[in-house]
């Protein structure tokens, strides 16, 4: 009867205790390719992957920034008001401010939080137990950064146009200034997305190069 043969698992550890090997003698590796270092720890360095941590540092600096442009966002201007005709018009200063918000206020925060996450990432690339971590923090940094964009561009555009059918009326065309740096922070925070989708595919593929799982 043939001898089964060991499968191995999600991380590689079963193939790894088990000895088993390859028709060539050496040892198959696990999903996360920790198997082929003999029992490999999880805090083990990694090879340096250029290209993933200059995208890291990319999306750590631009969060950064987006969240930074927006947090000091802010703009008065004088308004008249006028009461009745008989009387002069009222100058009242009015603040327009990104806390009046609640868009962004979430793309503050969602922004805030992916940089300090890139920050740890940065420290803890090279730890190869921390790959299938890092992989799940991307993908729920991904979700953050889209999701805060989205919100913020809408709010954006409302303000840009406005919205006749409930008689929103535009404001950019009086907080003009205010309008152009928080879609500078949306634009920023969007190229900090699609850098951090770059770096998650790249590292489902380069997961999926060094496994013999499937």
């Amino acid at each position: 009867m043939e001898a089964s043969r060991v499968k191995p698992g999600f991380n590689g550890v079963a193939a790894a205790a088990a000895g088993s090997t390859g028709s060539d003698g050496s040892r198959r590796l696990g999903y996360t390719g920790a198997g082929a270092a003999g029992g490999g720890g999880g805090g083990r360095a990694a090879p340096v992957d250029a290209c993933g941590v200059a995208l890291r540092a990319f999306v750590l600096a631009a969060t950064l920034v987006a969240a930074v442009v927006m947090g000091v966002d802010r703009q008065t201007r004088t308004i008249q008001v006028t009461i009745t005709d008989t009387l002069p018009p009222l100058q009242v200063p009015v603040t327009a401010k990104w806390s009046y918000s609640s868009a962004f206020v979430y793309f503050v925060v969602a922004n805030a939080m992916v940089c300090a996450f890139s920050a740890v990432a940065v420290a803890a690339c090279r730890r190869r137990g921390a790959a299938v971590a890092l992989m799940v923090g991307d993908l729920l940094a991904l979700a953050l950064l889209f999701s805060a964009v989205g919100a913020a561009a809408e709010f954006g555009i409302l303000g840009e146009r406005g919205n006749s059918h409930v008689r929103w009326a535009k404001v950019c065309n009086v907080y003009g200034r205010f309008c152009e740096r928080a879609m500078a922070a949306v634009i920023v925070s969007l190229l900090a997305a699609f850098a951090n989708l770059v770096l998650l595919m790249l590292t489902i593929l380069n997961v999926h190069k060094n496994s013999t799982y499937y």
